[in-house]
Formats: structure tokens, sequence, C-alpha cells
């Protein structure tokens, strides 16, 4: 089977399978399929320029961004979430038999879904560098725009809460620049850019609060 044929059966069937599972849970908070599949494809793209620029295996790494979170769904609450990873690797490792990849290939792959939450799989595997990848480029979106959108998203209106809450987070967002946290070069420097403009906004959103205040004789 060709790459491209078998990225394309991936895509649909974690696409498939997220819509689906979200159907069974609607109503729930934080069921939101459309964000997930969304989220997976800029997680795809994101690995794939880090791939390119590493010299990763590029199908093995699209194959992995496109998985990593198929069980985000099936793991209902904050505690559970923590295994959707693992619990992915168990569902993607007969689909990825059945599309031909070789036991390594799939070991690979389903390490890098394993382990992009907390760098644990629940069998033995060595780290590779497509595992890496995988983790960089989820945690790249994960700061990216529309992430600022959704974190703050019920405290716009509370000016008071949302600044405090703004200027706690820069002192993370700091510390995530000083520390280069990612796994590759090139994961660090795309998470870079997202922290760069992160901090530029937040900087910029703490001067209008010091602008906030009545006008001295």
């Amino acid at each position: 089977m060709e790459p491209h044929t078998r990225i394309e059966k991936i895509a649909g069937f974690v696409r498939q399978r997220l819509y689906q599972v979200a159907a069974s849970r609607a109503g729930e908070t934080y069921i939101d399929p459309e964000y997930r599949w969304n989220h997976t494809l800029r997680v795809t793209q994101y690995g794939r320029q880090i791939a390119s620029a590493e010299g990763a295996n590029l199908e093995l790494t699209t194959a992995g961004c496109l998985l990593h979170d198929v069980a985000w769904f099936d793991t209902p609450g904050e505690a559970e979430s923590r295994e959707h990873g693992r619990l992915g690797a168990r569902l993607a490792r007969p689909l990825l038999q059945e599309l031909g990849y070789a036991p390594e290939e799939a070991g690979n792959i389903c390490f890098s879904i394993a382990a992009h939450v907390d760098d644990r799989a629940d069998f033995e595997h060595p780290v590779t560098l497509e595992s890496k990848i995988v983790s960089d480029a989820d945690n790249i979106d994960r700061f990216g725009a529309y992430r600022i959108l959704q974190r703050y998203e019920r405290q716009v209106r509370d000016w008071q809460g949302l600044t405090g809450a703004v200027a706690e987070r820069l002192t993370t967002l700091r510390k995530y620049r000083h520390d280069q946290i990612m796994g590759t070069p090139t994961g660090n420097e795309l998470f870079n850019r997202q922290l760069d403009f992160q901090i530029a906004f937040f900087e910029r959103l703490l001067a209008e609060r010091d602008l906030t205040r009545p006008v001295e004789e």
C-alpha cells in the first residue's frame, strides 16, 4: 500500500472515531470534536515540518501525529485524560497492522502515541526521534493563538481576574522560554515562536492594565 493511501486511511479513521465517540457523550463539558480534529491537523503539519528539518521518518511521524489524540474522548475526567495516549496506542496497533506497517514501524508509531502526554508508555520501547517530534508538535499547537482564547474564555469579562491570571502565566511562559523544553532543536524553534507571541501579547495586556487608572491632577 502506498504511503499516501495509508495516511489517508489513518486520517479518515481518526476523524470518524473522534466524531463518533464525541456524539455518544454529547452535552458533556469540553466535548468538541471539531476543535480536536483541527488540533490534530495542526499537530500533523507541525510534526511534518519538524520531521523534514530533523531528518526523521516523515510517514511514521505523520501517522503518529494523526493518531496521537484518537482516544481523547474515551477518557473522561481530568485524571483519566492522561491515559488517552496509552489507550490510543492500543487502539491504533490493529489498524497499523492492517495497513501493512512492519512491526518495528508500528511499534515506533504506537510509542509516539502512548508517550506524547507524559513520556511514558505501558510497553517497552526505546525513545525515538519520531516520538520526540509528536510530543513537540502537540505542545507547539497547545501554545498557539487559539488556545489563548480557550484558556481565558471564562475570564474575559473579569478584568481583575483576567489580568491577574495573565501575570501568573507570564512567569511560566518566561521559564519555558529560558529552559528550552522541547525534544528537538526545530521543536524548540517553533515552540519559542509561540512563546514569544504569547509573552508579547500578555505584556501588552498588562501594559493596558497599568493604564487603567484614574486621571491624576
